[in-house]
């Protein structure tokens, strides 16, 4: 793979829970990283318990100065407390997640649920952990380069509404946080209609701290086509990234090539590109993890497949990881064709 190419647009890998773990880090690694790693959504009271599974979670490959801690709490004390227990493993920021819409997080009240809590409330969320990020950075020995950031990261809202938006992030900036990501659709739409990203080129505009825009990039050229439509300080990408690990160097490759979607860039070879994911699964997450990790990858990779259902299908009937590989290279021998991709695809 050619070096990585330097380019203006910020990319970002975004938090998503049993996927963006040190497992998918790394395989996204061999292709071309993005300039932030955002890591998979972290229950804090789960953290501060120190349950037997929670050391997985802390794993920070390949690259601990470029990555994010993503937090969800039902409650502020817990979220406070996860704090130095996440950023002792190393990270750049801790992001608190206002964004999750899924009714099993916001029913514990968590997620989404704290963009519908009194102001108030919330507000104590965000200035406890600043706190507790503050008491961190005084712990350390030498000065970091940069101070740890805190960011959130949350929906439009029950509605649109933009005026309540701006209250409450001018609330959230007000108690600390230094960045928001905006994933600008309400929580009742999840994925059923577009983003509305002028929403987000608009709140970039109006907000005194830096905004990412996440939602809806599928491919290097809407990528390009957001960062020129909508201007914002970064993009996350999220399921794309899982279906296409190499989507951060097409990007980047394509914003730096005359003609970014004719250029004559490696194709990938989707079984070995699997091969190695199961591999860094195995390595960076414990066996109770392995099979349900690996379905929830398939579930996006196998879309690269022209009868992506079918072999999605055999896939995630499988009983093993070793059994999932060899129904790929089973399907790759009947559909040869469908082995290698275009970088740019």
């Amino acid at each position: 793979m050619p070096a990585r190419i330097l380019c203006a647009m910020k990319l970002i890998l975004a938090p998503m829970a049993a996927l963006s773990h040190s497992g998918l880090r790394r395989l996204i690694a061999i292709f071309g990283e993005p300039d932030e790693y955002f890591s998979e959504m972290i229950h804090a009271p789960s953290t501060v318990s120190g349950g037997g599974f929670e050391k997985w979670y802390f794993r920070t490959a390949p690259s601990p100065e470029k990555l994010v801690w993503q937090i969800t709490s039902p409650a502020a004390e817990p979220a406070a407390k996860a704090v130095p227990v996440l950023l002792k493993h190393g990270g750049i920021g801790i992001d608190l997640n206002m964004g999750c819409a899924a009714p099993q997080i916001v029913s514990t009240g968590a997620g989404f649920a704290w963009m519908k809590k009194p102001l108030t409330e919330t507000a104590e969320l965000v200035r406890l952990v600043k706190k507790a990020v503050l008491e961190y950075e005084k712990t350390k020995e030498a000065p970091r380069l940069q101070p740890i950031r805190l960011s959130v990261k949350l929906r439009l809202g029950e509605t649109d509404d933009y005026a309540f938006l701006l209250r409450f992030c001018k609330m959230l900036t007000d108690e600390g946080a230094e960045l928001i990501t905006l994933h600008p659709r309400t929580r009742k739409q999840s994925y059923s209609r577009s983003c509305r990203h002028e929403y987000t080129a608009r709140f970039a505009a109006d907000l005194p701290v830096p905004v990412y825009g996440s939602g809806d990039i599928g491919s290097a050229e809407a990528a390009l086509g957001f960062n020129t439509k909508y201007k914002c300080a970064g993009w996350m990408i999220g399921r794309a990234a899982v279906q296409k690990p190499w989507i951060f160097y097409a990007v980047r490759a394509a914003e730096n090539a005359a003609q970014p979607f004719t250029s004559d860039l490696p194709h990938i070879d989707l079984l070995k590109t699997a091969a190695d994911f199961l591999h860094f699964l195995k390595e960076e997450q414990p066996p109770e993890f392995h099979l349900t990790r690996a379905k929830r990858f398939f579930n996006f990779y196998c879309d690269n497949c022209t009868f992506a259902h079918h072999i999605k299908t055999k896939i995630l009937n499988c009983p093993s990881c070793d059994a999932m590989y060899a129904r790929l290279e089973e399907y790759f021998g009947e559909v040869p064709q469908d082995r290698f991709t275009a970088t740019l695809a």
